[in-house]
């Protein structure tokens, strides 16, 4: 018998061992007794705004920066202009050892869409759970349009009283969410 063959032959053997113990292991799973779904987030139809990239200090420190925002639309001229309230949101800065979490304060917040989505503005307060408070001004330019949206470059910058300046840099689709998934069954 040849190197090959045997090569071959051994490479069956692997797959019949793996084949058999993946059976074996989901007919484990298949007798386990049916358990009551607890869902852990709700899926909510509505506008979002959501970006990830960078917040850049002045010393040209780079660390990991991404946001999420609930918006409602509350008015468009008749030019296709629209503003936006911030209902709730976050902004995450570093890490996951050494993240920073900002909370959106909504009613600071004023979001300004040009027509036809070309562009937005955006400006607010956040604040973290020490009370370090940043007033944030972004604004975004369209480099795509998509099915249930638009997806913008967005930059920006974050300042506070301490005189800390960030410039932000995100990659941003601004989109209606639609929940796919819908359950009827509090059953697996």
């Amino acid at each position: 018998m040849t190197n090959q063959n045997r090569t071959i032959i051994a490479g069956l053997i692997m797959m019949a061992a793996i084949l058999s113990v993946s059976v074996t292991y989901s007919t484990a799973f298949a007798q386990e007794p049916q358990r009551e779904m607890k869902p852990e987030r709700h899926l909510y139809a509505g506008t979002f705004l959501v970006g990830s990239g960078v917040a850049v200090s002045e010393d040209d420190n780079a660390m990991r920066s991404h946001y999420r925002m609930g918006i409602v639309e509350t008015q468009t001229n008749d030019n296709g202009h629209a503003e936006y309230e911030v209902k709730r949101g976050v902004f995450f800065v570093g890490k996951h050892d050494n993240r920073q979490h900002f909370s959106v304060i909504a009613d600071t917040w004023e979001v300004s869409v040009s027509p036809n989505q070309k562009s937005f503005d955006a400006s607010g307060t956040v604040e973290s759970q020490e009370g370090k408070v940043f007033d944030l001004e972004i604004s975004g330019d369209e480099i795509s349009n998509l099915e249930h949206g638009t997806l913008y470059f967005v930059s920006g910058t974050a300042t506070n009283d301490e005189g800390e300046v960030y410039d932000l840099f995100y990659i941003s689709p601004l989109g209606e969410r639609t929940p796919s998934i819908q359950s009827t069954s509090d059953r697996i």
